[in-house]
């Protein structure tokens, strides 16, 4: 007969669907979101931590009772077993598999199966009339298990089922009957009672198991903490509630900063920085980040309790409780001086060392410096034909000597410029650049190299270029270094072209370009190209020559500048440099100057000084101090002096935005005479200086005033440069 369902029981555990208050909820509630792992199953279901509570039910209830996993298996053994059970299980000689409750030779019962999946307890008839419930063991959502009870009858046994029973399993059916009549059968009120009970019990002490589980695990894992934070000595760690004060402290705290646990716990601690970070609110700040971020780590000084103070590196972790607001913090410091004072021995000695490379580069350069003009203005004498003619035969190796002249001279001029990046000596000389200019000066220079390869060098600059905020010099040796490298890998009738136009991306830069029809760069090389020293091998024996700095060098002069350079290359398709550079920007130079108050008054004045050039040999000196003078006639937070425009000639200018009127201007023009004659005893400058006031436009916005009046200054100036170009 193949065992029938009787029907479900509520197992004692909430339904599914239930709602209870926050105090009715338990340990499986909070761990309705974690998995169990395989260990913690099988340790919840523990045989020897399940016996007694099982032995007591099967006592009480006279009932069997075992403990099963999710799959139906026993876990253990059956606990007070039943006598026709007992009987049939000791006479046979093949139980099988499924159900261990069900006496059957047919397909047994899938209660535990039916009790897991529904959630409910499950009771069943087996083939002999016994019956047995499975109720579910589920922790929050995970199902470990089910316990199963019974093995008895709930009506008085039929003599026909037990000689079935007899005879499938080989035993005596006057043997069965006399076990079977023996037992008392159970009631249906009683056998759905202790399916309550059981599921109760079950439920519970589940819970109970998983607590005593976790609280072992988390005491074993305060052990091991403990343990290890006692052991550390050369970490301090401690920690502190959110009002500062110690709550924990270590043999390694002890150890670094000198207090007992018994001095210290308690206490803020505040007791080991030093006063002035105390003042100046540091430790507070740290602790805020902390708070904010959840972790803070600076390195500082300490203090120990002997006032003696060392360089720690502190780590400061905030600690929330399980509510959720922070609640304390963990402090891990580390005694980091002997680390300070080798990194600072390290520094001085790479400073030393940088010194006395710059000092090394320095003279041998300028000693190499000496021979190398020497032998450069000999033999362009000599292929001038100053010393007679040559034949060409001589002229070919003259005019070899001289490009390795030349090749050296450069690798000299790298050479000081490397050292000056290493030394931060690396200067930049900022004014109102003209990109066309710059771009026209190079293309000059590099025309003959050019030439010799017949390359065509083009240049391709917007029209409407504005001034760029550069070191000219500079950017004339970023143009040079590009283009000749453009060149030295460029097939002979190639083309290296030069273009600049505002930067897509942002228009407060400028982007220049140089592109070559050459053999183009690898991807590998392209990530390496910018770095120093590096040799990128190209076609026959072109990429030997130089040292490799060229464009580090390059890279280093666009950064300081405030732009960036990359590259865009294909093996075979040639390459182009791109790099930025800012815009000159008279409304940012001028900004501090073009305040409420000062534009308010109506008036800004350009005023021009314009000097005789003196003599080549000190004209840099004397134009920095002229400069100076200009800056002690003006007010600071009312005029500005305007960078130098680089213009040439016999008449140098200099230009001083004022926010005065005329008779303001006039002022300012009489002091600038006075201090000038005053320097200029030989009367060697013979200044002049010119005024135009420009009228602050009524009922315009702050921004459309300022920028109208940068744009009439830039206009003046450029009407000044041009008169003076047409009076030379």
């Amino acid at each position: 007969m193949i065992p029938e369902a009787l029907g479900r029981l509520d197992a004692g555990a909430p339904p599914a669907g239930s709602t209870r208050s926050p105090q009715q909820l338990g340990l499986a509630d909070e761990n309705r979101q974690v998995e169990l792992s395989a260990k913690m199953r099988a340790d919840l279901l523990d045989f020897d931590a399940w016996g007694e509570i099982l032995k007591m039910y099967g006592r009480t209830m006279r009932v069997a009772v075992a403990l099963t996993d999710s799959e139906g298996l026993l876990v253990g053994k059956c606990h007070n077993p039943q006598p026709v059970w007992n009987l049939v299980r000791d006479a046979a000689s093949d139980w099988g598999a499924g159900c261990p409750f069900c006496i059957t030779k047919r397909p047994p019962c899938a209660a535990v199966a039916d009790a897991i999946r529904s959630g409910t307890a499950v009771v069943v008839h087996d083939q002999a009339g016994l019956t047995h419930v499975a109720v579910p063991l589920t922790l929050g959502k995970e199902t470990l298990g089910a316990i199963i009870a019974g093995q008895v009858f709930d009506r008085y046994p039929e003599p026909l089922m037990l000689r079935r029973v007899a005879k499938d399993f080989g035993i005596s059916a006057q043997d069965l009957w006399e076990v079977a009549k023996k037992e008392r059968p159970v009631g249906g009120a009683l056998l759905q009672a202790s399916g309550h009970l059981l599921g109760a019990l079950g439920h519970a002490f589940l819970q109970q198991r998983h607590a005593a589980i976790l609280e072992e695990k988390l005491a074993e894992t305060n052990d091991r903490f403990r343990w290890l934070a006692e052991g550390i000595r050369d970490y301090a760690l401690f920690t502190m509630d959110t009002a500062g004060r110690v709550t924990s402290w270590n043999v390694g705290a002890e150890h670094m900063l000198g207090y007992t646990e018994a001095e210290i716990m308690g206490q803020n601690f505040s007791c080991i920085f030093p006063p002035e970070d105390i003042q100046r609110r540091f430790t507070e700040t740290q602790l805020h980040k902390a708070l904010r971020t959840g972790r803070a780590e600076y390195e500082g000084w300490s203090i120990r309790r002997t006032q003696e103070q060392f360089w720690a590196n502190v780590n400061i972790t905030a600690l929330s409780g399980r509510t959720g607001p922070i609640q304390s913090f963990a402090i891990i410091m580390q005694d980091s001086t002997e680390r300070k004072k080798i990194a600072i021995v390290l520094e001085e000695a790479q400073q030393e060392r940088g010194r006395l490379q710059e000092k090394f580069l320095s003279h041998v350069s300028h000693e190499l410096r000496t021979p190398l003009t020497a032998i450069y203005f000999f033999t362009t004498n000599i292929l001038d034909g100053v010393f007679g003619d040559l034949t060409p035969e001589q002229h070919k190796h003259l005019a070899l000597a001289l490009d390795n002249v030349t090749q050296l001279k450069d690798m000299v001029s790298d050479l000081l410029d490397i050292t000056r990046v290493e030394t931060h000596k690396l200067t930049l000389v900022r004014q109102p650049a003209s990109l066309v200019k710059v771009t026209s000066e190079v293309l000059s220079t590099c025309h003959t190299n050019a030439a010799a390869k017949n390359i065509n060098l083009r240049a391709d600059c917007a029209a409407n270029l504005p001034l760029v905020w550069a070191d000219p010099a500079r950017v004339r040796q970023i143009l040079t270094n590009l283009i000749d490298n453009g060149v030295k890998f460029t097939a002979d009738s190639g083309t290296v072209s030069v273009k600049a136009k505002f930067f897509g991306e942002d228009r407060d830069f400028v982007c220049v370009s140089v592109s070559d029809s050459g053999c183009g760069i690898s991807a590998e090389n392209r990530e390496i190209i910018f770095d120093r020293l590096a040799q990128v091998q190209g076609t026959g024996e072109v990429s030997r020559s130089g040292l490799g700095l060229g464009l580090f060098i390059s890279r280093e002069l666009v950064s300081r500048h405030g732009g960036r350079i990359w590259l865009d290359s294909r093996p075979g398709h040639g390459s182009t440099f791109y790099f930025t550079l800012p815009v000159f920007s008279l409304v940012k130079y001028c900004s501090h100057i073009f305040s409420g108050p000062n534009l308010d008054a109506g008036s800004v004045t350009l005023i021009a000084v314009d000097v005789v050039e003196v003599q080549r040999g000190a004209q840099t000196d004397v134009l920095r101090e002229i400069r100076q003078i200009l800056e002690r006639c003006i007010h600071a937070g009312q005029d500005v002096l305007l960078p130098a425009t680089g213009d040439k000639g016999p008449i140098v200018t200099f230009f001083i935005v004022a926010c005065s009127d005329p008779k303001g201007s006039a002022l300012i023009a009489s002091r600038i005479l006075r201090d000038l004659q005053n320097f200029d005893k030989a009367s060697q400058l013979n200044p002049r200086i010119s005024a135009t006031t420009i009228r602050v436009a009524r009922g315009q916005s702050r921004e459309e005033q300022i920028h109208e009046i940068a744009a009439r200054i830039e206009s003046s100036v450029q009407e000044h440069l041009l008169a003076k170009e047409r009076n030379k």
